[in-house]
């Protein structure tokens, strides 16, 4: 299957997502599409990290030294995106000794399914949300194996969780982001827009057909701002992702 680097769930760091932010604000010697797609990648890592597990104490000061807040104004817009960014950041300014042990309950509670609604949890499964009864391990999850199988992708060994986890979807968008840079890099056009159709149907068909079910029940759960954020912001991203990628194939076949 894959290689332990493609597949690596360990955290990387919380630096500002290059690729939502304006064009003057990009730097460096690569070409812009170039350094957009590993922005997307970096991006996608990002989101993946936060709902993979509760953020440790170096997370929360790594997420503060982000500065979300002022990527939200940047994007100068009323997006989820910059809604999400914006309680994420304001959430953390206010931080204080007791907030990583707040944000490590709020995610427990919610995410690992402690909490209910209506004996319902918000457990970040596909198979949860579309599956029958909402058990782990169902079609939604072989068919999410199935994608990853068939671009050669599989968990890291120790890993043992399903693949239709939300943090796994979106680490897989990262793969695809940087493939499709690597593509670009020797040439291969028609490999480079594969990789972003695929992202595109990957985003439409494994992730928006559960995603607003999940995101509306765990609201109803999460009491920190920080997590509600991170719903939006993911939403928010996702969709602004749809945007980009129909911009960087046109760009690739012209």
């Amino acid at each position: 299957m894959s290689t332990a680097e493609e597949t690596d769930m360990t955290a990387q760091k919380a630096e500002l997502p290059a690729d939502v932010l304006p064009m003057e604000d990009f730097t460096g010697d690569e070409p812009p599409i170039i350094y957009l797609l590993k922005g997307r990648a970096d991006s996608y890592r990002l989101f993946s990290r936060l709902f993979f597990k509760p953020l440790t104490l170096q997370d929360i000061e790594e997420f503060a030294a982000a500065d979300y807040i002022s990527v939200a104004k940047k994007l100068e817009d009323d997006s989820l995106l910059a809604e999400g960014f914006n309680d994420m950041g304001r959430d953390l300014k206010k931080r204080h000794t007791g907030t990583r042990q707040e944000l490590s309950t709020d995610y427990t509670m919610c995410f690992y399914g402690i909490e209910t609604i209506n004996g319902q949890v918000a457990t970040p499964y596909a198979s949860v949300f579309l599956g029958e009864n909402e058990l782990l391990n169902q079609e939604p999850r072989h068919k999410v194996y199935r994608i990853f199988r068939a671009e050669s992708l599989g968990l890291k060994s120790g890993v043992d969780l399903p693949e239709d986890h939300l943090s796994f979807e979106l680490e897989f968008l990262a793969i695809l982001s940087e493939r499709t840079a690597r593509a670009l890099e020797q040439g291969d056009n028609m490999e480079a827009i594969r990789n972003l159709e695929l992202s595109q149907t990957f985003i439409s068909d494994n992730i928006f057909s559960w995603y607003d079910l999940l995101a509306e029940r765990a609201a109803k759960m999460l009491k920190t701002r920080f997590y509600r954020g991170v719903l939006k912001a993911t939403k928010g991203y996702l969709e602004l992702d749809l945007n980009t990628i129909t911009g960087l194939i046109e760009a690739i076949r012209a």
